[in-house]
């Protein structure tokens, strides 16, 4: 720890120190976008990742959170994935206070024209007060709700928790010889052709093959590229990412050609296994939409769509976890005009 600061009975300090980092983010909580290898992936695709931790007077952490940058022309954009992390019951009346002066400072240096933060839960909002010029933000950079399913249990339990029809489909997979393996780097080619084939198809933006190949070199043991096979032929995949107890489900793909068999439930199921196996107690299947039914316009064959995933979201409930929400976007501006002008110009990468 480096650059100590202190401001209403916090020591602020700047972390450079990837052990010690990860350590105080699972201390407080904290899950995979606060991480370091995170920041260290978002620093290879365009973000500068600043890190810093806000210590009472007797060392403990009361604030956590790792800023990214981005920069636009000369100007930048400030981003908190899943930030702050707040210690609970921290008592400080001042915290939101404190935690803004250092962000401001940090904003000023990095010509940032605004900050967007997506907190972990309620206890990053104390920091993020009307008071202290933060608002709540009309830009939204990661889902607003998830489902995560709780994997420390035998196959029995786990497989019992999951809706009839997942069950059905999982053994429909193993009945018709869908095959599951682990990737290396090699299949990452197959794996980008399912995605880009899912993306024309459900509508959605990837990022270039680069990005998930810094994915698997960053994460190395701790990432897992799922694949599921039809008679030699890739069927569907998933790229799963591991931090602390918690595996992430970040990125799935599947050929329209092979649907029926219903790869893409064994794969989730091979996917939950590998999380367990390395200690995991939850699996994060990531992006829900904000309501759980989708609106009445939005017509049968077009639920995949990246305006509604109410069908992938249908997918993701059926392996029996539990809906868990996110309190929102906040943001902090220091020019209106040109974020007025950025969001209709550009689109924020999450």
């Amino acid at each position: 720890m480096v650059s100590p600061e202190h401001e209403v009975g916090l020591t602020i300090r700047l972390i450079d120190d990837a052990r010690a980092w990860d350590e105080l983010v699972e201390q407080l909580d904290g899950r995979l976008l606060q991480s370091w290898r995170w920041g260290e992936l978002k620093s290879r695709h365009g973000w500068k990742p600043i890190r810093l931790a806000w210590l009472d007077s007797t060392g403990h952490p009361a604030i956590a959170a790792q800023l990214l940058f981005r920069r636009v022309g000369p100007l930048s954009i400030g981003y908190v994935p899943r930030g702050p992390l707040v210690a609970e019951g921290a008592s400080y009346t001042a915290r939101d206070r404190s935690y803004t002066h250092a962000v401001d400072r940090i904003a000023r240096r990095e010509w940032a024209i605004c900050v967007l933060a997506e907190p972990e839960d309620e206890g990053g909002c104390t920091v993020l007060t009307g008071a202290s010029g933060w608002q709540r933000s009309p830009t939204v950079i990661q889902p607003q709700r998830t489902v995560r399913v709780a994997i420390d249990v035998d196959d029995q339990t786990l497989l019992a928790r999951m809706k009839p029809k997942t069950r059905y489909n999982i053994r429909l997979a193993e009945r018709r010889g869908v095959q599951v393996r682990l990737g290396t780097a090699a299949d990452l080619p197959a794996f980008y052709e399912l995605l880009r084939e899912t993306s024309e198809r459900d509508r959605f933006g990837i990022h270039r093959i680069e990005y998930f190949r810094d994915i698997l070199e960053i994460f190395g043991e701790d990432a897992a590229l799922v694949i599921a096979e039809k008679e030699g032929e890739p069927a569907a995949s998933a790229l799963v990412v591991r931090f602390g107890a918690e595996a992430v489900y970040l990125y799935g793909a599947s050929a329209a050609r092979h649907q029926r068999h219903m790869a893409s439930y064994l794969v989730q199921l091979a996917a939950m296994r590998w999380a367990r196996e390395r200690g995991c107690r939850v699996y994060d299947l990531w992006g829900i939409p904000p309501t759980d039914e989708p609106p009445d316009d939005i017509p049968d064959d077009q639920l995949n769509v990246r305006q509604g995933l109410w069908g992938v979201y249908r997918f993701k409930a059926g392996f029996g976890g539990q809906v868990r929400s996110y309190p929102g976007s906040y943001e902090r501006i220091y020019s209106r005009p040109l974020v007025w002008l950025w969001r209709r110009l550009r689109s924020m990468e999450g």
